[in-house]
């Protein structure tokens, strides 16, 4: 009988928001830092008062209420701070976790084609990149030593901080990927 351990995942849900030219008001006005980023925009802390982002904020909020309480946490749900993300060709972003928080997220506001996605690093990464190459019939989130979510405009995935996580280089030469992310306390 199979008894499934340490079951935790991401929370999904979309929200339609068109903050694209914030963004690039932001990007001109702020030049950013690098953190996570191998090349690409990554700006400083968004001031959370804005008004333009206030629906964006209650939305994750309340989103964060109901994953908390699936996983049965008690947690205020309060976003902490919000930074933009714009990835053009062969941008990527390092693994990397969120310490000092309980849950973090990216919410997509451009993905064009092949922009890349949010690949999620299982903790035994290495263990079983080693040992149990090539052993999966077919690959699910029992077995698998990594997982991607798709980048999707509107999209807004949420998961606990402590999720080593990357971002996978946008092939479109064409157009860059627009993202917020966020941590929750």
């Amino acid at each position: 009988m199979f008894t499934p351990l340490f079951t935790d995942g991401i929370w999904n849900t979309t929200f339609n928001s068109d903050l694209k030219e914030y963004c690039d008001f932001i990007r001109k006005n702020d030049k950013g830092r690098s953190v996570s980023n191998t090349g690409g925009y990554q700006s400083n802390y968004l001031n959370m008062a804005e008004p333009i982002i206030q629906p964006l904020i209650s939305h994750i909020q309340l989103s964060t209420k109901h994953f908390s309480s699936y996983l049965q946490c008690n947690s205020s749900c309060k976003v902490s701070d919000m930074w933009i993300n714009i990835n053009g060709y062969k941008d990527y972003n390092m693994e990397h976790t969120h310490p000092n928080c309980m849950f973090s997220g990216v919410y997509y506001i451009h993905t064009p084609k092949d922009c890349g996605h949010i690949e999620f690093v299982r903790h035994s990464h290495d263990y079983m990149t080693y040992d149990w190459r090539g052993k999966q019939s077919k690959y699910n989130s029992h077995n698998s030593a990594l997982w991607h979510v798709p980048s999707e405009k509107n999209k807004c995935y949420i998961f606990p901080s402590y999720y080593k996580h990357r971002v996978t280089p946008n092939y479109n030469k064409e157009e860059q990927r627009y993202s917020i992310s966020f941590n929750i306390q």
